[in-house]
Parts: structure tokens; sequence; C-alpha cells
């Protein structure tokens, strides 16, 4: 049954309310999966003594958990005081400490709490240049004034894009403050939150911490988390969506939430174009296609300069195509073996590796990009996308240009899974 124009424009305002690909979650009703991740960054803060270090590659929903902190925590009589800052590359130890200080007085004026005058009279000596530098033991007093003056309180200090702090002594004395609060029991966790394969990446001297740090790695989400996102949003605005576009959309997002929200807004937004409330896979196709068109004009351009080419035979869209649909560990590396298959299904012939060895090293250097981190693991080459957003933007692309075919998401979907396999 068609809707009304009315209906139509109420609907697609609810869209953009509930889709949102370009910002981090903060609303808890539009918050979907990484369960396991939650309970145990929760359980951490909740073990006085513990702090939480959580990574994993860009896009994959750190800031968006980390945003959930406030709506999860739980302090019985009492309440929760968690400033959120961002990292930059020129931070460093002390402007840390002070940007989480601003924080700290900004919620607490809008909770209609004061601080205490110890707080209160630090801030306004940085404020004015009074006072430059900060120390782990002047950061543990500041907490123990702040619980000293309200015996409830709940300290979460959340950190996040730790990662892009270039600062190598900064980055030790953070180290040095987390082992200080636990040995001191300083009433406060401390949440670093960054881009990183492992923790010896994010953190110097991240040895001498382990005991003390809860180690939190965010996968990309799974197939039913991604679904998760699609189904929970649509049931707010009354739209559905059939098994086939459901699948689909999982299929291409790989995990990333960015891409969920994106083809999830999109193929609302291609239905009601046809004043219709149910999605098909049809309307999923016309998405991919927008999506394409709208993506950021930086993956664009990464696209452009790994695969353009003079010759008119090259095929370096194909073989990155093929990449993009290889099977993974689970940290998104492949082998050039795992591109082989996909490759020669786009080109419906065999391909040998060494005929698109060249370029697999190509996509990792400099001319192309790189759009390719290669990495040798015991002499032979393994590779991943090196942001992980140009992966599905990849695939669709693939799509919209026929590298991929219909007959090839067909014949790649496993008949003995209701989801299908990724490609």
């Amino acid at each position: 049954m068609a809707i009304s124009q009315s209906e139509r424009d109420e609907l697609e305002f609810q869209l953009g309310q509930y889709f949102k690909p370009n910002m981090p979650i903060n609303r808890e009703d539009l918050f979907s999966g990484r369960q396991a991740q939650c309970q145990d960054v929760l359980s951490a803060i909740n073990q006085q003594g513990q702090h939480v270090i959580l990574y994993g590659e860009r896009g994959v929903g750190k800031t968006s958990l980390a945003n959930m902190l406030m709506f999860r925590l739980r302090n019985p009589g009492g309440r929760v005081l968690a400033p959120h800052i961002n990292c930059a590359g020129n931070s460093d130890y002390s402007t840390i400490w002070k940007a989480l200080l601003d924080d700290i007085a900004y919620r607490s004026e809008k909770a209609g709490e004061k601080l205490p005058r110890s707080v209160a009279k630090l801030i306004h000596e940085f404020e004015n240049g009074l006072r430059v530098d900060f120390s782990p033991e002047l950061a543990r007093r500041v907490m123990i004034d702040l619980v000293d003056d309200d015996a409830t309180l709940c300290v979460v200090l959340v950190v996040d894009e730790f990662d892009t702090m270039k600062d190598a002594e900064s980055r030790e004395a953070m180290a040095e403050t987390i082992k200080y609060f636990s040995d001191r029991n300083v009433p406060a966790t401390i949440v670093l939150i960054g881009v990183a394969d492992d923790v010896d990446s994010l953190i110097e001297e991240h040895q001498s911490i382990e005991r003390c740090v809860a180690q939190v790695r965010m996968p990309r989400m799974s197939r039913d988390e991604v679904e998760m996102i699609i189904t929970s949003g649509l049931e707010k605005t009354g739209m559905e969506i059939d098994k086939a576009g459901l699948h689909e959309i999982s299929r291409i997002a790989i995990g990333l939430p960015h891409y969920a929200h994106l083809l999830g807004l999109h193929s609302g937004r291609c239905a009601l174009q046809e004043m219709s409330k149910q999605i098909h896979q049809t309307h999923v196709s016309a998405a991919v296609r927008v999506a394409t068109g709208k993506a950021q004009v930086t993956i664009h351009n990464a696209y452009k300069r790994a695969t353009i080419s003079t010759k008119k035979n090259a095929l370096y869209k194909q073989v990155l195509v093929a990449c993009a649909m290889a099977e993974t560990d689970e940290f998104g590396y492949f082998s050039p073996a795992d591109v082989r298959e996909p490759l020669e299904r786009i080109l419906k012939r065999e391909y040998g590796i060494e005929a698109f060895a060249r370029h697999l090293h190509a996509f990792s250097e400099s001319d192309r990009g790189p759009v390719l981190k290669k990495a040798d693991w015991v002499n032979r080459p393994r590779f991943r996308f090196e942001n992980p957003l140009m992966q599905p933007f990849v695939l669709m692309k693939g799509m919209e240009d026929g590298i991929i075919t219909d007959a090839d998401l067909q014949a790649t979907r496993d008949p003995n899974d209701a989801q299908g396999r990724l490609f």
C-alpha cells in the first residue's frame, strides 16, 4: 500500500534521526550490539584499581561504545562523572589533563554541582597561565579531592584518539599514571581509546601496567550485529526490510557500523521514493549506487590513485576488488592466495598468483596510496586495507562498475547459511 506524501516526509526525517553514518552514536536507544565489549569495560570500571585500554581498527565503533558509558554505568546512591576528551597530534601529557579538568568543570556546572575549592583553584591557574605542567602526583591529588568532596562520586576519565598523540614521553607518562593510580588506590578509572592492532603500538611501557589494565579489543561487528543496527533503526520508523536486502547490507558492510548506517539510511530513502515502507533488495542495490557517489572525497581520491592506469588492459581495479572480496584473518589481513579465487571469479579464467603479485606490492607503495598495508609474516607477505572504510567502498564500486556481477553475488551466497557467505 502506497503511503501519502506527508507520511513519506515524516519517515524521511525519522530515517535521518536513527541512521547516523557520519558521527559516533551518542544515544543509548540507537546503540546496537557490542554486549561483550561493553561488559568488559564496565567490569573493569567497577573494579577499583583497574583501568581500560580500548583498541581496534579505525571505524569499528570505539567512540560510540565509550559514549554509552554514561548510560550504562550504575552508581547506586551517587553520581557518575565521566569527562571524555580527544587527543590530537600536538597533544602532550599536560594538555590532556588540562582538557580533562575543563570537561570536569563543564559537566559539574551542567549538573549544578560545585567543584572542590582546590580543584577550582587549579583550573583557574591553568586558564590564566599561572601553572603549565601536570604530573601524576597532581592528577592523583585532583582525583582524591573530587572524591573527598563527594564520597559517592564515580570518576571515569576517557581519553579518546590516544593513538594520534605523537609525543612518546607523554605516552610513557600516561602509562606511569595508570600504574601510579592503581598502586595508590586512586578512586578514578582511566580509559584510553585508540586505533591499534595491539596494546604494544598504543602505549609505551605497557608491560609494567598489564596487571592493572583490562585490554579490550574492538573487532569488526558480526553479521548479526550489523543487521541489528538496520532492523532496530527501521523498527523505530515503522519501516521493514526483507531478508535478502538485510543480508546484502550485512555482506557489504563487512562489520563496519558506518556502512550499516549509510546503507540503512539510503535503502530506506530509495524505498520512500517509491512511496513504500517496505525495503527490498532492489532498494539496497540502488542505495549502493547512491552511497558510492556520496562517499568521502578522500575515499574517492584514494581509489582513483590506486587504480589509475594509462593501459587499457591494466587490472588494478579488478585486483583491488578481489582484495576486498578476499577471506581475511581476525585482523583483516589476507595473503595473495586469498585473492586468487575472487580474482578468477571476476576474470572468468584461471589466474596465477605471479600474474597479480606485482599489483599487490604496488598497492602497498606510495605511488598508489598506499591503499594496502603490507606485513611480512615468516617471510610471507600479507596485506590489508590501510583505511578500513576503503574495503566496503571498493566492493560497492565493483558492483556499480559491473566488476562484481549479479551472478557473482548469487553464486557466492551459501545456500546452507541464511545470511550467505561474505563473497
